[in-house]
């Protein structure tokens, strides 16, 4: 579910003026839909979601300037599929929070490494962006792959898969595709 509040405007002109504000705010929670639009979203707040099996959680079309924060736990459904379980694209953005992804890995490390396993979080042809605070976890196989990023720092996260007690196999930090610094 997307929710967009446009700040400082009252419930009725918020209302009319949703999809044209330049400094809109918008939380994402329940139940992730394929297609959300967040290209109008000045700030995104990623609280308690549930992203079906198949369906990425697409924040590419980010607006530039946008701070992307999770608050909640994001729960991804399992399915045989290569993902992206996340991707990320845009400039100048800020993705951050005290919140936790969890990709679901058990259910993909039971059945082996000759499984399609999603990657967790791809960024592309994204700029002079950071990424800090929030936690990945049982990530079912490489946790981040970067295409043709530039300027971009992701620091201070955490990455967990000990749920898989020793079983996680190919969950690999980064994979790096044309890059620049």
């Amino acid at each position: 579910m997307l929710r967009m509040e446009a700040v400082g405007k009252s419930k009725s002109q918020q209302q009319t003026q949703q999809s044209s504000t330049s400094s809109s705010a918008c939380n994402l929670s329940g139940t992730y839909k394929a297609g959300t639009d967040i290209s109008s979203c000045s700030s995104v707040t990623i609280g308690s979601l549930t992203v079906p099996a198949g369906v990425t959680l697409d924040l590419s079309k980010a607006k530039s300037g946008a701070t992307i924060t999770f608050t909640g736990t994001t729960t991804f459904g399992t399915q045989k599929w290569a993902g992206p379980l996340v991707l990320l694209g845009g400039s100048n953005l800020s993705v951050k929070g005290s919140g936790t992804l969890d990709g679901q890995g058990a259910w993909y490390w039971k059945q082996g490494q000759s499984i399609t396993r999603p990657v967790f979080f791809r960024l592309q042809n994204v700029a002079s962006s950071t990424l800090s605070g929030f936690t990945l976890k049982n990530l079912p196989f490489r946790t981040f792959s970067l295409v043709t990023c530039k300027q971009t720092t992701i620091s201070g996260l955490t990455l967990d898969s000990r749920d898989g007690n020793g079983i996680a196999k190919n969950t690999d930090g980064f994979d790096l595709t044309k890059n620049d610094h």
